[in-house]
């Protein structure tokens, strides 16, 4: 399995809340810097459960060029075991100011085994371009110009963006577009909102959430024919709770294991701990 693409797509779902014309937000932001989540990544394939990796996800405030803006850090490491077989290591760090939350700069660093990518973002919105600086195993360094078009992110800030939305203007099975640029390109995905239920998370307990269908493009891992499946708390701070993504073998299943720093009350929580 491609431990890359499984934990990018705990990032890509995380993030997923975006659409071409723009998703829908309101004026109240549901997180504060201090807020930290975890996660634990596991592939499931007919009875293989296991845990192969973990995330965490941490935002923090700092000035970038004088300007105040949030830190996001967002990164994903093998379990210590799989470590003797199969090292990773992925890190996206995104820059965006506060108010707004549109970016600055972005930062990918990713290392599997023998494979490596790095991109270096910085935008200028003035001529709606971003100059990327990158490098892989498969293409050497370059620099590129990649457009920048409206409601386009880095994974990070989009995360950050989308928890901002406008809940009373969504509408069920309404089709939005989730637009963010890494590498070389900018991909845009279709989301769907699913409606509400409640789900149990191991040491977290019981969580009222809503539920939300992303399309994945038939690629490299992904079949292209089922959804990424993305619950998100039914409360104030829209934390992604939990996930599960389908691969040409099995499935990569994120779910949140520990939460510090909210900016709201986990007010979605019920039977914790159970």
């Amino acid at each position: 399995m491609r431990f890359r693409l499984a934990i990018l797509s705990l990032f890509v779902s995380v993030a997923a809340f975006a659409q071409g014309a723009c998703l829908p937000v309101g004026n109240i932001q549901p997180f504060r810097a201090g807020e930290t989540l975890n996660y634990i990544i596991s592939f499931k394939w007919r009875a293989v459960n296991t845990d192969v990796a973990s995330a965490v996800v941490r935002l923090d405030s700092t000035l970038y060029r004088g300007e105040s803006v949030y830190h996001a850090s967002l990164s994903a490491r093998t379990a210590r075991f799989f470590e003797a077989f199969f090292k990773v290591r992925e890190n996206f760090d995104g820059w965006f100011t506060i108010d707004g939350l549109e970016p600055r700069k972005f930062i990918r660093d990713t290392h599997e085994g023998n494979y490596y990518a790095y991109n270096l973002y910085t935008y200028d919105w003035s001529s709606r371009t971003i100059h990327a600086a990158l490098d892989s195993k498969s293409h050497g360094r370059r620099s590129i110009d990649i457009p920048l078009p409206d409601c386009a992110f880095d994974l990070p800030a989009l995360l950050y963006y989308c928890r901002c939305m406008d809940l009373s203007r969504l509408r069920q099975n309404s089709v939005y577009h989730l637009t963010f640029a890494i590498d070389d390109d900018v991909y845009v995905l279709t989301l769907s909102f699913k409606g509400r239920e409640t789900i149990k998370l191991k040491g977290i307990g019981s969580v009222r959430c809503m539920r939300f269908s992303l399309t994945v493009v038939a690629g490299e891992m992904f079949e292209g024919d089922e959804d990424i499946v993305l619950w998100i708390s039914d409360d104030n701070n829209r934390l992604p709770v939990y996930f599960k993504a389908p691969l040409k073998v099995g499935a990569v299943v994120g779910r949140m294991s520990s939460y510090e720093g909210l900016r709201n009350p986990f007010s979605s929580l019920i039977n914790q701990g159970r």
